[in-house]
């Protein structure tokens, strides 16, 4: 009896500096992303509107030959960048908020109601590129005519190697508001690595960051990074501009 409350007394001490670590890395969570925290809690439901392609068929190989599938209409794919950068948005959103439903959804599908978190350029997100279109008149895409996107007076332009790789890519993150006045949160790219970026750029993102200070104004704003790209994937991500612009 003696041998097993030493064993508590020494248990106890070590769970409660368990706990305690646990906490002060949560409050420090909290605090870290307090804009976006800010941001979202009215809302029990946050969505993602996925990217998407119809693909009417692709190439495979299979036990040395060559095949071509064709796969129904409403089997859609997204660009392997965008599918992680959804991933890494996700785990972001739930360390933020245990308890709010994450829903992903195709663009013909958002909920003007709820916080929309839109992933993907115009070329692939239909939901982006409405919202691009309302609220960022001034801003487009240059592909695939181009290797760039403008906005006002600036161009940012994707860079390829000799082997035809891209090599660098520029994401980007609007704020505004849905029709319905929910938080609507654009994350897009040059290319789909530049979406990647720009969801890694907020979650790198600290309280004192211009990203959060446009966050924390609940005014509409837009925010530019960069970034190169190894293989598949992207390192040295920064912020190039981050502005307020004025309500239309």
């Amino acid at each position: 009896m003696e041998i097993l409350l030493q064993v508590l007394v020494g248990f106890v001490p070590a769970v409660i500096g368990f706990l305690a670590a646990r906490s002060l890395a949560r409050a420090r969570l909290f605090l870290r992303y307090g804009f976006l925290r800010a941001l979202l809690a009215p809302y029990s439901r946050v969505q993602i509107i996925t990217p998407s392609i119809e693909v009417a068929e692709f190439a495979f190989a299979k036990d040395g030959r060559r095949f071509t599938s064709r796969g129904p209409r409403n089997v859609l794919f997204m660009p392997m960048a965008e599918a992680r950068a959804i991933a890494q948005l996700t785990d972001l959103l739930r360390k933020i908020n245990r308890k709010a439903t994450i829903e992903l959804v195709t663009a013909g599908a958002q909920d003007p109601r709820m916080p929309t978190f839109s992933v993907g350029g115009p070329s692939v997100n239909p939901y982006s590129a409405s919202v691009l279109g309302a609220a960022f008149p001034d801003f487009c895409i240059e592909y695939p005519e181009a290797a760039r996107a403008r906005w006002g007076g600036m161009a940012f332009e994707a860079q390829y190697n000799a082997a035809d790789e891209l090599i660098r890519d520029h994401g980007f993150v609007f704020v505004t508001h849905t029709s319905r006045h929910a938080p609507c949160i654009v994350l897009c790219g040059v290319f789909a690595f530049g979406s990647a970026m720009a969801v890694e750029a907020l979650a790198a993102a600290t309280r004192k960051s211009p990203l959060a200070a446009l966050f924390r104004s609940g005014e509409k704003g837009f925010a530019a990074v960069e970034g190169r790209v190894i293989g598949l994937d992207t390192v040295d991500v920064t912020v190039e501009v981050c502005r307020l612009l004025p309500a239309a």
